[in-house]
């Protein structure tokens, strides 16, 4: 987490989201792509309690194959930067081609390098954020989309 976001949330002891009521205006669709399943619960569950319906999968393939294939679509996408078998760029570069205009939300690891952060918005990520995806983060992307209609 950088210095300026845990110096926000150290500030104000109000707590964000489902703890506050907060929910979304009209009925928003997430899909969540990240392996790593502690990450995902905790979106999906903090998502749900705001009002949201969501998907997790575990990749990128999985993630373009839905778009593909299927007449899904999504309000926001949250794409992780490193997955199994097609990675977070790389998925995020063909759904751009595939025509998919959805917010999609780039989630960096503590560990990624600058560069990567860099490819995400050359693929074509709306945003990047480190993670975690704080509930304040997440809050934000929501009434974002709310706003939006």
């Amino acid at each position: 987490m950088s210095s300026s976001a845990s110096a926000s949330s150290s500030k104000s002891k109000k707590r964000v989201g489902p703890d506050n009521d907060f929910k979304v205006g009209k009925q928003l669709q997430v899909l969540i792509v990240d392996d790593d399943d502690v990450s995902q619960t905790t979106y999906i569950l903090f998502l749900q309690k705001c009002g949201v319906e969501t998907l997790g999968v575990r990749n990128g393939n999985v993630a373009v194959t839905i778009h593909d294939i299927t007449e899904m679509r999504f309000d926001l996408i949250l794409m992780n930067s490193v997955l199994p078998l097609m990675d977070g760029i790389q998925a995020t570069k063909k759904l751009r081609e595939m025509g998919i205009t959805t917010m999609i939300v780039g989630m960096t690891n503590v560990n990624d390098k600058e560069e990567v952060r860099k490819e995400f918005m050359e693929a074509g990520v709306d945003d990047c954020y480190e993670k975690p995806l704080t509930p304040e983060i997440l809050r934000s992307l929501l009434e974002k989309l709310s706003n939006k209609a």
